[in-house]
């Protein structure tokens, strides 16, 4: 059977348990015990005792043979500070100066030795390098120059990661003779995940001498110790393969962190062998973090002019979206700020009622396609943007006028959009060497693995199909107009969800006012009438009986004058304003309970009257409350043989309390709730005249003089009705 070699991925190489570290340091490696589990072979040369006798003696064994500027005590419960914040001391080993440091990581405690220079750092060579920052517009060019006074390596460049994890170099100082790679890509596999993420546990790494023998660590074996935080560990023989192929023996970097995120690095190399001690690295990496905070401030410098641009046009726009009453015209007047605001060649606005173009576009049948094929991209998203768009199912469309495409949604059938488009921009990438993966068979793994890239020379390559990409500040302007629109889209929907509202109020007033005038002028009319009747049968009419009944249909027309008047007053606006003044309610109360007396025929009554206090409101609103009341306790107690009235007013809580008794039919308790309903008719209440209006306008009055109402009723013993009117 023949067996199938698999291919090991650059990603797949566990280089932080490698086991090995580079031979200008040492290290020993204890439990959180306190007790030695691993050690460098090369600390044979200074420990007192031999690699096996070392293993498992405790931490402080070791800690007295190691001289420090500061007494080096240590117990368990400093572990737990370790992880945080190491420590790092000089010291002296075989007579030569070592920087020392202590941490813990992945539940092992590290003592790291590594080479060292009592280096001085003056602070006016801090300040001329802040200098140079302050004076330069490019940061990273000045980061480079920088670091090459501080370490003299042949090659300094800032290598910056793209979206795809792909490089670029974008600055470069050298003293080499070959020509500059600035501007050269570089493929992601050449600096492959798990490295990208050890660069962010470790800020600077240097690998002095890619031909020197590594120093393999006793004790536990490689998979155990895991060196993900070690200064000297041993590099990926791949990666000092690839090194060898640049042409270089000496490299370093530092790690640019922006945002928590690898930025980019330092990359330094060097023809020869060349070491750089600990404090020049310290300094060299002090010197990196600045510029990537000067980087960092600059970019939000960027930023906020940018977030100052977009509130521009946020508040004009809204302003007009407000005000305007055509979303058309109103986006119209923005397409060409739109255009220019994130740089793009056309703009096109589709409705179902219209479409608007404005630059260069695509036609209509175009726009159809591009439209459904989007729809199928994003699904329910309202915002899509691609630098390298094309038709799926025409590939042969020209497309380089809309190459790249940002879209907007406000609704969710994607039928009102806003389209950006871009040009096609064709351009020429420039790569150190054809960016390609070669595998070769590993005898020792027994399986293909990729080999370093062995060519570097430049390699052009032209890109086509697609347009400048939107940017950050683009999608942020996307996403911050999409809001907008749609937020006045939404207000302006509502608008005419409360225009149709009113208007369906406005019909319901309508028929109530109808029902509502046609039930209060039967009072008065019922006046004339029966005043007229008995002036026509009656031939010995005296003259002061006369003028009683001519006073009577006077004062009755005036009153349906008022009630037309006050009604059409009413139907203007349901916030006129009502002329309030303090009536007095005596007078026209009882000519309310002489007229339902007469109109209802009552021939047996009692009338009470107790304390009739004057009222703060509109006065024939008043007149109208009072009447509906009057008549309502007459009319349903009318068929008793004594019909009780009995009407009194108190004064409560600086609220005039006006109470109104009868002894009718009463009010079934289960329909309590329906009695200020419009044509509610009680069901006892079938044998008398009504239409079911009165107590509605009752209510609406009362609301409308911010009065309340409440009544308590038991049924065949009559009801009370409460009128609470404010007093001011």
């Amino acid at each position: 059977m023949i067996k199938e070699l698999k291919t090991l991925n650059c990603e797949e190489e566990p280089i932080h348990l490698c086991g090995k570290i580079q031979n200008f340091g040492y290290l020993i490696v204890f439990n959180l015990s306190g007790k030695c589990v691993a050690v460098s072979e090369n600390c044979s040369e200074w420990l007192p005792f031999d690699l096996s006798s070392a293993l498992h003696l405790e931490l402080n064994d070791f800690l007295k043979n190691i001289p420090s500027d500061s007494p080096l005590d240590l117990n368990i419960k400093d572990f737990q500070i370790l992880k945080q914040q190491p420590l790092s001391t000089k010291t002296k080993l075989n007579g030569r100066n070592y920087q020392l440091t202590l941490y813990v990581h992945n539940e092992k405690l590290f003592l790291e030795f590594e080479m060292n220079e009592n280096m001085i750092i003056e602070l006016n060579q801090l300040n001329e390098f802040q200098q140079n920052f302050e004076r330069s517009e490019n940061v990273w060019q000045t980061l480079c120059e920088n670091i090459f006074k501080i370490i003299d390596f042949d090659r300094i460049m800032v290598y910056q990661f793209l979206e795809d994890s792909s490089g670029i170099v974008i600055a470069e100082n050298k003293k080499l003779k070959e020509e500059s790679i600035l501007g050269y890509r570089y493929p992601e596999f050449d600096i492959p995940k798990q490295a990208r993420q050890l660069y962010l546990k470790n800020l600077s790494r240097q690998t002095p001498d890619i031909h020197e023998k590594t120093i393999d660590i006793y004790g536990l074996s490689p998979e155990q110790i895991d060196l993900s935080k070690s200064q000297i560990r041993a590099l990926s023989p791949m990666h000092l393969q690839y090194l060898d192929n640049f042409g270089v023996r000496a490299s370093a970097s530092f790690s640019i962190v922006i945002d928590n995120k690898l930025w980019g690095l330092v990359a330094c190399q060097n023809i020869e062998p060349k070491y750089i001690p600990f404090d020049k690295r310290s300094l060299c990496l002090f010197v990196t973090q600045y510029a990537a905070n000067k980087y960092l401030v600059k970019q939000q410098r960027i930023k906020i002019q940018q977030d100052h641009t977009i509130k521009e046009i946020e508040l004009e726009l809204k302003e007009k979206l407000f005000f305007s009453q055509s979303f058309e015209k109103t986006l119209s007047e923005f397409a060409n700020r739109f255009m220019q605001t994130i740089s793009a060649t056309g703009l096109i606005i589709k409705s179902p009622d219209y479409t608007l173009r404005f630059g260069d576009t695509p036609n209509e049948y175009l726009l159809q396609d591009i439209h459904t094929e989007i729809n199928k991209i994003v699904g329910n998203e309202n915002i899509f943007t691609s630098h390298s768009f094309s038709l799926s199912a025409n590939k042969n469309v020209d497309n380089k006028n809309w190459t790249g495409i940002a879209r907007l949604c406000f609704d969710e059938d994607n039928e009102f959009a806003i389209y950006w488009f871009r040009k096609e921009i064709i351009a020429e990438e420039k790569w150190a060497g054809v960016p390609e993966k070669h595998q070769i068979f590993s005898k020792e793994k027994q399986a293909y693995i990729y080999s370093p890239r062995t060519s570097f020379q430049l390699w052009k390559k032209e890109v086509s199909g697609q347009s400048e990409k939107w940017s950050v500040f683009d999608n942020d302007f996307l996403v911050r107009i999409q809001k907008l629109i749609q937020e006045s889209m939404l207000r302006k929907l509502n608008e005419v969800r409360r225009l149709n509202q009113k208007l369906i109020e406005a019909n319901n007033a309508l028929d109530t006012y109808t029902h509502q005038l046609a039930h209060d002028l039967k009072n008065p009319l019922s006046t004339i009438k029966t005043s007229a009747q008995f002036m026509q049968t009656r031939q010995d009419i005296s003259q002061e009986f006369v003028a009683r009944f001519s006073k009577n249909i006077a004062d009755a027309a005036s009153l349906i004058n008022d009630i037309i008047d006050k009604t059409i007053e009413s139907t203007k606006s349901s916030f006129n304003i009502l002329k309030y003044e303090l009536v007095a309610t005596e007078t026209f109360i009882n000519q309310l309970i002489q007229q339902a007396i007469q109109r209802y025929k009552v021939q047996n009554f009692e009338i009470i009257l107790g304390d009739l206090h004057p009222v703060f409101g509109e006065k024939t609103l008043l007149y109208q409350l009072f009447m509906n009341l009057i008549n309502n306790a007459v009319k349903f107690s009318s068929k008793n043989s004594m019909t009780v009235l009995e009407i009194y007013s108190i004064i409560e809580d600086n609220k005039t309390v006006y109470f109104i008794k009868d002894n009718g039919i009463g009010i079934e308790e289960t329909e309590k709730e329906k009695v200020f309903s419009i044509f509610k008719r009680l069901s006892n209440a079938t044998q008398f005249e009504g239409s079911g209006v009165g107590m509605s306008i009752v209510k609406r009055i009362v609301d409308r003089l911010n009065a309340e109402i409440s009544f308590e009723s038991i049924i065949g013993s009559g009801t009370v009705f409460k009128i609470k009117f404010p007093n001011e």
